[in-house]
């Protein structure tokens, strides 16, 4: 079984590999830019928990962020 701080660093790697933006979208329009640096400072581990939580989406400027991003929330299952 994997870490959290394994899968965290895994989700670290591909925003860092995501050349446009890319934001969470929750069901009531609020947005969280995953790949700025306020997003840094609150944590990416956060950001991983919240998804888990909450019903959300990503938005991103380009389908290659996007596929990426979405692979990774099946493989960890928060893709709700």
């Amino acid at each position: 079984m994997l870490s959290n701080q394994t899968i965290v660093d895994e989700f670290s790697r591909i925003m860092n590999q995501c050349r446009g933006q890319v934001a969470f979208v929750t069901e009531e329009g609020d947005r969280l830019v995953a790949n700025s640096m306020l997003s840094a400072l609150v944590g990416l581990s956060t950001i991983l928990s919240l998804a888990e939580e909450m019903t959300m989406h990503v938005e991103c400027e380009l389908q290659d962020d996007c596929d990426k991003i979405v692979a990774f929330m099946e493989k960890y299952k928060l893709n709700h």
